[in-house]
C-alpha cells in the first residue's frame, strides 16, 4: 500500500490506444495491474524499469481501507500522475471481465502531478446506470488511475467503451490499489463481503512513525490479536507490491513494515470469494518488527495460482497480506491453525492488504502504454538501512 504516512481530511505517449483494443491492455477486457507504485517502495529512486522509457506514462495511487458514512463517497489518499487523468473505483466484477460494468465511481479531473486526501463520489459516473445508490455493508473496491485521452475534461472510459480514458499501466498492466471499505449498516456488500475475520486491529493502513498519535479502529474476533481500542502501541503494518514477471517460483514483496514481526503471506483471488485458507499460494520467512524491502517469497506452486478472465490471456492476480507471529514461533502458522494463531494486520477492522499481477515470461513484455515507477515525495527523512542474512533489507529504527 504505502510505506509513508497520509492523513485523511504524470505520460508520455500521446497516441490514443484504446485500452480494450488488442494489444498489452487488449480487446474486451483489462489485465489487472499492480497494488500501487507508491512513494518509496523500492528504496533505490529508480523512475523507470529497464524496458520502460522515461517518457512513458506513469500514476501510482493508495487507497487505504476507511469507513464511508452514507456509503457514497471515498477518499484516496494519494494519488500521482505524469498527465491529467482520474482516479476511477471498480468493484471486485471487474475480475470476472466485467470492465465497463464494474466501473462504481470516479473523481473530477486531476492535473498532472501529486493529490492528497481526494474525494471520490460512488454511483455518479458518466454512461454508466446503477441500480443502487450507496455502498452496502463491507466490501473490497480497487482504486485505479486513468489517463485524459479525449481533452475534454470528461471522464469517458465508460460511455465511450473503453476507447477513451484507458488506465495507466505498469509492466503492460493497469496500476491499481485494493482497499475495504465499510458501507452503510445492512445489506450485502456492494463490492463484496470482505473474506477474512481479522486477527488485530491497527490504528492505519499508512502509520506514522508514532502510531499512538493514530486513533484506533474496532477489531473483529479470531482470538489471536490484540485490542488496538484499548493499546495505544497496537500493531501495525503495511504491503507494497509491483506487477511483475514470474521468473521461477518466486515473487518480490517490493517493501513491508512490521511493528511487531511476523510474515507476509500471498493470497490468489479466491481470497475475495471467501476462501481464506485455500487461496494462500505463498508466505515469506519470518520478518523481525521493522521495515524490509525486497522480501523473496516463494510460491508454492504457480501452475495452481488461480486465474480472472482477462482477454486476450488469463490473469494471475496476488494479494500480499501483512501477518502476526502469536504464538512466537517463528512459523507461520495461519493455515495449519485455521485462523487460530498468526492472524493479519488490521487497518479499520479489515486486513492490510495491497494487490499485484504476475504475468510468466513473454506475457508481460511493456509496451508503450506500460507506465514506468514513479517515486512520490515524502517530507521524511530516509532512515538508515541495515543489512540483513535474508535477502532483503530491513530497518529497525524509527521503522
Amino acid at each position: 500500500m504505502t510505506d509513508e504516512p497520509t492523513d485523511r481530511s504524470a505520460t508520455g505517449e500521446s497516441s490514443r490506444r484504446t485500452f480494450l483494443k488488442s494489444g498489452a491492455l487488449a480487446t474486451g477486457a483489462i489485465a489487472l495491474g499492480t497494488g500501487a507504485v507508491v512513494s518509496g517502495r523500492d528504496g533505490d529512486g529508480a523512475a523507470a524499469r529497464d524496458d520502460q522509457t522515461e517518457t512513458s506514462p506513469f500514476a501510482s495511487v493508495q487507497f487505504a481501507n476507511q469507513e464511508s458514512d452514507d456509503g457514497t463517497s471515498v477518499v484516496v489518499d494519494q494519488a500521482t500522475l505524469s498527465e491529467p487523468g482520474y482516479v476511477a473505483f471498480h468493484d471486485v466484477s471487474l475480475f470476472e471481465g466485467n470492465v465497463l460494468e464494474s466501473v462504481i465511481g470516479v473523481s473530477d479531473r486531476l492535473d498532472a502531478g501529486v493529490h492528497y486526501q481526494t474525494d471520490v463520489t460512488l454511483f455518479d459516473v458518466p454512461g454508466a446506470d446503477f441500480e443502487t445508490e450507496s455502498l452496502q455493508g463491507t466490501g473490497a473496491l480497487i482504486a485505479m488511475p486513468h489517463r485524459e485521452t479525449g481533452d475534454d475534461e470528461t471522464y469517458d472510459f465508460v460511455s465511450s467503451e473503453g476507447a477513451e480514458d484507458g488506465p495507466f499501466a505498469e509492466n503492460a498492466l493497469p496500476v491499481v490499489d485494493l482497499g475495504f471499505v465499510a458501507g452503510t449498516s445492512g445489506g450485502e456488500g456492494t463490492a463484496t463481503d470482505t473474506p477474512t475475520d481479522t486477527a488485530t486491529d491497527t490504528p492505519t493502513e499508512t502509520p506514522t512513525d508514532t502510531p499512538t498519535d493514530t486513533p484506533a479502529g474496532t477489531g473483529t474476533d479470531m482470538g489471536t490479536g490484540t485490542d488496538a481500542a484499548s493499546d495505544e502501541t497496537a500493531p501495525f503494518a503495511t504491503v507494497d507490491f509491483e506487477n511483475q514477471v514470474l521468473d521461477g517460483d518466486t515473487v518480490s514483496v517490493g517493501q513491508a513494515l512490521l511493528s511487531d514481526g511476523g510474515f507476509v503471506a500471498l493470497h490468489d483471488a479466491r481470497l475475495l470469494s471467501g476462501e481464506l485458507f485455500e487461496s494462500v499460494v505463498g508466505v515469506s520467512e519470518y520478518l523481525e518488527p521493522g521495515r524490509h524491502r525486497t522480501i523473496e517469497v516463494t510460491l508454492d506452486d504457480p501452475d495452481q495460482i488461480a486465474e480472472v478472465t482477462f482477454p486476450p490471456a488469463p490473469a494471475k492476480p496476488l494479494v500480499p497480506m501483512p501477518h502476526l507471529d502469536t504464538d512466537g514461533n517463528e512459523t507461520y502458522d495461519f493455515v495449519t491453525s485455521e485462523g487460530a494463531e498468526d492472524g493479519p494486520y488490521t487497518s479499520v477492522g479489515q486486513a492490510v492488504v495491497d494487490l499485484g499481477f504476475i504475468v510468466t515470461e513473454g506475457e508481460g513484455t511493456a509496451t508503450g502504454t506500460a507506465g514506468a515507477e514513479t517515486e512520490a515525495p515524502t517530507d521524511t527523512e530516509t532512515p538508515m538501512e541495515t543489512p540483513t542474512d535474508e535477502g532483503h533489507e530491513t530497518e529497525t529504527e524509527g521503522y
